[in-house]
């Protein structure tokens, strides 16, 4: 969205998003023409529960209605798409790291190699990691101490899919 159009889209659909108890990730307008996509992304805004379907069904619906009685998206009709983040969202603010806490995350640090570990706790500007080590196929997998990863000494960051 371009600055002048995001201020009151973000301003109909903040309030919604908030009242359902979520937390307002991302809204964006894409595309151009008659082929254009308002893409709201919504989360819990803490915890590490997981956000439901039919939660994001229902703040959908209200979304809608509520930028039906404000018309605050200019221009040719576009199609609402209203998400929550995926399974492998990138971690991109302390508020990432909380709600992945007991997950496994893929770290990419900005000295070294990439490595997956455990988030065990998340902090304000760190957390707390258990990466696992198995010497030989077959052999049990041993965890390594606890080790702390300041989030500025990260180039990126994902939470994983567990098998």
């Amino acid at each position: 969205m371009t600055p002048e159009h995001d201020a009151p889209i973000r301003a109909a659909v903040e309030p919604v998003v908030e009242a359902a108890g979520l937390f307002l990730e991302e809204c964006e307008l894409k595309g151009q023409g008659g082929t254009r996509t308002l893409q709201v992304l919504v989360d819990l805004p803490d915890g590490t529960d997981a956000l439901s379907l039919d939660r994001v069904a229902a703040v959908a619906q209200e979304i809608s209605d509520a930028l039906d009685r404000t018309d605050p998206v200019p221009g040719p009709p576009y199609e609402l798409e209203v998400s929550s983040p995926g399974a492998t969202r990138s971690l991109e603010t302390p508020r990432h790291w909380r709600r992945t806490v007991g997950h496994l995350v893929r770290i990419r640090p900005l000295e070294g190699e990439r490595f997956t570990a455990r988030l065990l706790e998340a902090h304000d500007d760190h957390a707390v990691v258990q990466r696992s080590h198995q010497p030989k196929k077959g052999m049990p997998v041993k965890l390594l101490d606890p080790e702390r990863v300041d989030y500025a000494s990260i180039r990126g960051a994902k939470s994983e899919v567990e098998i």
